[in-house]
């Protein structure tokens, strides 16, 4: 079984949430550990674990097919670690500005954000690092590139 542990950044395109798929499949949680080729992938520090779809044995391709589809997603905790964004933004009832800007999606009790989506927003190339803060932080246009998101915060990249 090869493990790979993926960066905050990485989106699940290639990847099933297991614990939605064991539950359309009928199969058990771990059900993965016991295949010739299994491919699985976790964010540094969460034990949610995601399977390739490669590695999905040709029996449970109907089961696939029912996995909602994560292009383009990330674990929410990953987002939050990438972009430095308290994780309470990421909830409604908290009507933070940004909340309404990101593609949130929860699937089996766990939260994902479109980074893609929030990617093309912004205009920027995927490769980009960004970070979010308030924008009275940010340095002078020149030393600093921001991009301003909402009437208090701002996107930072390099």
């Amino acid at each position: 079984m090869t493990s790979l542990i993926l960066p905050p950044n990485a989106f699940l395109d290639e990847y099933v949430l297991n614990a939605q798929f064991h539950k359309i499949a009928g199969i058990s949680k771990n059900a993965f550990k016991f295949w010739k080729n299994a491919s699985i992938a976790r964010y540094q520090g969460t034990r949610t674990i995601f399977l390739h779809k490669s590695c999905i044995l040709k029996k449970h391709t109907k089961a696939l097919k029912a996995c909602d589809d994560l292009n383009g997603f990330v674990l929410a905790s990953a987002f939050c670690s990438f972009t430095t964004l308290s994780p309470s933004h990421l909830v409604a009832k908290n009507n933070s500005s940004i909340y309404q800007l990101l593609e949130i999606k929860e699937l089996c009790g766990i939260k994902f954000v479109n980074l893609k989506a929030f990617y093309d927003f912004l205009g920027l190339d995927y490769k980009h690092y960004i970070y979010i803060e308030k924008c009275h932080f940010f340095s002078p246009t020149p030393l600093e590139k921001k991009i301003k998101i909402t009437s208090s915060l701002c996107v930072g990249y390099y």
